[in-house]
């Protein structure tokens, strides 16, 4: 009776909109900003959201993700923070292998319980609409052998976080099958906290370059001069970014300022929202 209940009520609830996704998603964005700046602690927008603040001055239309780049001082001080008042942060939670045993991701996620999201091929672990959280680490592009061993790792966790294991192509398949079952054995919270503990290796503070270790170690090094203390429009308020963004929007997307072909102006994740 409680499963026939639970699928009529998911019918019932209907897919928020990009445009009602996007509202949403920068409420969150509105309380991390509030909560950093009275702590005075560093973030700054990052990815698409910093190339939507600069070519849009906010979202991009047909993206409904917001992604911020925090220290790794100043994220490490943040998940203590949410740990001390998860109560009072309510209906606002962070997902951290640190606070949640079945999350799947290398990166922080700030959410708003209000929502559910529903991803393609994921476990389920309660995340509602979102801000990414992205922590910087010092990086040192000439050691590919902290880079291997991240990048295994990471292989592992995203195993261990699909529900089923992808099958694109047939005989590759069949190859990375033996492995793979294996490898969804592991304890996913241990492979997390190994993955951060290797991303820390180069300290933010004493180096010269940097990039989110944690999700990706393939990254271009990003010169931490590039940071400085900057902030521009992002729907109607001002938030903090990359001082030299445009060094950074040039290695990521290259003309940043150009827009890319209709065909391809599509969101690019692979979820549903819902109200609950």
């Amino acid at each position: 009776m409680n499963d026939i209940f639970i699928r009529k009520d998911k019918k019932m609830n209907t897919e928020l909109t990009i445009k009602e996704t996007q509202e949403a998603a920068f409420v969150v964005l509105k309380k991390l900003k509030e909560i950093f700046d009275r702590n005075n602690w560093k973030y700054y927008l990052a990815y698409g959201t910093l190339l939507g603040a600069i070519r849009h001055n906010g979202f991009i239309p047909w993206d409904d993700d917001i992604d911020i780049w925090v220290p790794r001082k100043d994220y490490e001080l943040f998940i203590k923070y949410c740990i001390e008042h998860e109560q009072d942060l309510k209906p606002f939670e962070l997902f951290h292998y640190k606070l949640k045993k079945n999350y799947v991701y290398t990166i922080g996620r700030f959410s708003d319980s209000r929502y559910k999201t529903d991803y393609e091929n994921v476990k389920d672990y309660g995340l509602g609409v979102f801000v990414d959280i992205y922590p910087l680490d010092g990086m040192n592009p000439n050691d590919f052998h902290i880079c291997k061993k991240i990048n295994k790792v990471k292989r592992e966790i995203a195993i261990c976080g699909t529900i089923k294991i992808p099958r694109k192509n047939k005989i590759k398949y069949l190859l990375k099958l033996p492995y793979a079952l294996v490898v969804k054995k592991k304890n996913l919270n241990k492979l997390l906290k190994l993955n951060d503990n290797l991303a820390q290796k180069y300290d933010f503070e004493s180096c010269n370059n940097f990039c989110c270790m944690a999700w990706d170690s393939k990254q271009f090094p990003y010169k931490k001069e590039w940071l400085g203390n900057c902030t521009h429009i992002f729907n109607g308020e001002l938030f903090r970014i990359p001082e030299n963004y445009d060094e950074i929007l040039k290695k990521l997307y290259g003309d940043y300022m150009k827009f890319p072909p209709k065909e391809e102006r599509v969101g690019h994740h692979y979820y549903k929202v819902y109200k609950r």
